[in-house]
């Protein structure tokens, strides 16, 4: 479905997606952040409230068996996390 058509149906169900993600008790921008990307609990409210499954919403995020496609980096490189971690000194200086 496209994102706009997610939203107009979430309003005929007379919420917002903010509503709906602080009702489900998950951050206010999950369901907004699942339009544009894979956000599982964001998929999942959105699901529930439109009664279908995210698959039937998103059917490009799941593989033929209804696994969930892992998510590929823009760069196609996995994320590097800093090895050294800035410390204070022991002692005052």
């Amino acid at each position: 479905m496209h994102p706009e058509d997610i939203k107009a149906a979430i309003r005929k169900k007379g919420w917002t997606l903010s509503e709906a993600s602080l009702a489900y008790g998950i951050p206010e921008c999950a369901a907004r952040q699942a339009l544009r990307r894979p956000y599982f609990s964001g998929e999942f409210v959105i699901a529930e409230i439109l009664s279908l499954s995210p698959r039937q919403i998103w059917p490009s995020r799941f593989d033929e068996d209804g696994n969930r496609v892992p998510q590929v980096r823009c760069s196609g490189k996995p994320i590097q996390f800093p090895t050294k971690r800035h410390c204070q000194k022991q002692e005052a200086a």
